[in-house]
């Protein structure tokens, strides 16, 4: 694929399956919902979660961007992944509109940045190195 059609694949789609090595056992994979912002991705995740401590400890990952409709393309994506504390609330708001496919509107935003303290979310940021195919 080349690069401005990695990009616009990125853009234009919003599942992935991301995966992450666990010591000895086949990979930890679950299904999330991503933005870019610039040429990284963003997901929102919990702390407390399986998938946070498994991130943390490999220190990268693998996201399988998925087309949604026939004939079912996809994108790997592979790189180092960080935390980060801020922002959670806004990368929720983001990722809402992504799957409604229209803005979350501000009212929401309350309830949202509750939703974000109560679940202890953080971003995820991936910084692709490696794209296939």
């Amino acid at each position: 694929m080349a690069t401005d059609e990695r990009g616009h694949f990125l853009e234009s789609h919003r599942l992935a399956v991301l995966g992450v090595d666990r010591d000895g056992k086949p990979p930890h994979l679950s299904p999330v919902y991503y933005v870019l912002e610039g040429d990284d991705l963003l997901v929102s995740v919990t702390k407390t979660r399986a998938k946070t401590k498994l991130i943390t400890r490999a220190g990268r990952l693998s996201l399988c961007v998925l087309d949604e409709q026939f004939p079912f393309r996809y994108l790997r994506v592979e790189g180092p992944a960080y935390f980060e504390s801020d922002g959670a609330a806004e990368l929720m708001m983001r990722v809402g509109e992504k799957m409604q496919g229209r803005p979350v509107p501000e009212s929401a935003r309350p309830n949202i940045e509750e939703r974000a303290r109560n679940e202890q979310r953080i971003v995820l940021r991936i910084k692709p190195e490696s794209y296939y195919p």
